[in-house]
């Protein structure tokens, strides 16, 4: 029985789209090139093989659906905060009546994460992928047609759960397909289209919520979910790494074939051990994760309290200060793109990586605000919250890209899951916060709040030590504990 070691390979693409697996070299043949294994004697890590393929159709096909999710998923997000006044203005509510709304969206986005991310471990991703676009479309349209408030707030919170769920699978359904080199800017673009999305929805409101009603504005915003639900269920694969984990390595070959685009050309063997104990949430609290995922836990959950704290009372805060507030709120979101832009250069390894990247965003954000609070024109306040959405939202992106590429295969979207659940309490409270904040006489106590939590945020990244930039996924727990104590050796 050969070590693995001794067994240890890479597998390379030639000119033709094949895969040619060569033999990595021992420490005493450092110098040495690499040598052709008998073709009886072949073994890959499937990492290795994945990260290895040309950026194909597949990974295109995977790219635009999980995109396309996204983009309508953040459409949904934002729905609510376009809807305080129109809403208030029907029903005749009181102000502290209407954070009913947000807060079922929490509970909702918490029940769908928790549910959905334990269900892509245990039985695939695509389904439940596919199941939870297919809740965003059925129930987002539904609401535009709800007969009281408390009718709505039933039906978005259905929503909710299908925004929570997509955004637990999402990210790491699309990276287990990526080659290493192709994951920052692919994964930062998923978040790119969240932001498109959030587009979508500020311009729909722009246009239809003055001159129309806000039923025509939430069934447009819910019509990019019934696109990409025929997608999901029609056009998408399931993960590989997740069918070589669960054991089912035949479907797995037969989609490396198609990520290929050619007949499996190796003769020998995939090497990726399958793991029985999948979607366990007390595996994220194992010796060696544990730190991992408190640390992560408190950035995702600063930052939600932060984005929402800002969010959903911007455009009656900017209102207030005598400014247009839906057309701004549009302007804001469209500030968002050139972030990311930056967002995907910069999280590359030969840039400035994950960590860091986080962290320029990160206190960025924090003097955006401050400044946003103690300008008198209203020129300059548009201008600084512009500066703050363009650094805020891509804090998102570089966690939706680092945080699924911390876990092995098996707890990967019950990590994000998790991840997500914890950011849905910040929206549980921020609502009654924004309100009280809002209505103070103190004018710039608002924006200076939100920016204190940034700034215990950026404290908080400068906790991480292990950047995945340039590294590989790993696909089992083994994989991961022996990278701790590599680490540890290290420091």
């Amino acid at each position: 029985m050969k070590t693995e070691e001794e067994r240890g390979i890479i597998a390379g693409e030639n000119s033709n789209g094949f895969c040619d697996m060569e033999r990595l070299p021992n420490d005493n043949e450092e110098n040495e090139s690499l040598t052709q294994l008998p073709s009886d004697d072949k073994y890959v890590k499937l990492d290795d093989f994945i990260s290895n393929t040309k950026f194909g159709s597949l990974h295109l096909k995977m790219l635009l659906t999980t995109g396309g999710a996204y983009f309508a998923v953040c459409a949904e997000l934002v729905v609510f905060v376009f809807l305080s006044n129109p809403v208030k203005k029907e029903w005749n509510l009181n102000k502290f009546i209407f954070p009913l709304l947000p807060l079922g969206s929490g509970v909702g986005g918490i029940l769908g994460e928790c549910t959905f991310g334990i269900f892509s471990d245990k039985f695939g991703r695509k389904w439940t992928f596919a199941v939870a676009v297919s809740i965003v479309a059925l129930f987002g349209i539904a609401s535009a047609f709800a007969p009281s408030f408390i009718t709505l707030v039933l039906l978005r919170t259905c929503v909710s759960v299908g925004n929570g769920a997509v955004s637990s699978i999402v990210f790491g359904y699309l990276l287990e397909f990526l080659p290493q080199k192709n994951r920052g800017k692919c994964m930062v673009g998923v978040t790119f289209c969240g932001a498109l999305g959030a587009v979508f929805a500020g311009g729909m409101a722009w246009w239809l919520l003055e001159e129309h009603s806000w039923r025509k504005f939430v069934a447009a915003c819910s019509a990019p979910a019934f696109i990409i639900g025929i997608a999901a269920f029609c056009f998408t694969e399931e993960s590989p790494r997740f069918l070589f984990i669960s054991g089912q390595t035949y479907k797995g070959n037969r989609v490396l074939q198609k990520m290929i685009n050619e007949p499996l050309a190796w003769k020998g063997e995939i090497v990726c051990p399958p793991s029985e104990k999948r979607g366990q949430i007390l595996h994220l609290f194992k010796p060696g994760i544990c730190w991992k995922t408190i640390n992560l836990g408190l950035i995702w959950f600063l930052q939600a309290t932060g984005y929402w704290g800002v969010t959903t009372y911007l455009p009656e805060y900017m209102g207030s200060q005598g400014v247009d507030p839906y057309f701004n709120m549009f302007t804001i979101f469209i500030g968002e793109l050139p972030g990311l832009c930056l967002a995907m250069i910069l999280v590359e390894p030969y840039m400035l990586g994950r960590i860091r990247c986080l962290q320029v965003f990160s206190f960025s954000t924090c003097i955006s605000l401050i400044l946003f609070g103690f300008v008198g024109l209203d020129f300059l306040k548009a201008v600084c919250v512009i500066v703050c959405y363009f650094f805020m939202v891509p804090i998102y992106s570089i966690l939706n890209t680092f945080t699924p590429e911390v876990y092995p295969t098996g707890i990967r979207s019950t990590a994000m899951a998790s991840m997500y659940m914890l950011i849905e309490i910040p929206g549980l409270v921020t609502p009654f916060v924004g309100e009280y904040l809002v209505s103070s006489k103190i004018p710039w106590l608002y924006p200076v709040v939100w920016a204190g939590v940034f700034l215990l945020q950026s404290l908080a990244i400068c906790g991480l030590s292990s950047e995945t930039a340039g590294k590989s996924l790993k696909d089992s727990q083994k994989e991961m504990e022996q990278e701790e104590i590599e680490e540890t050796a290290i420091s």
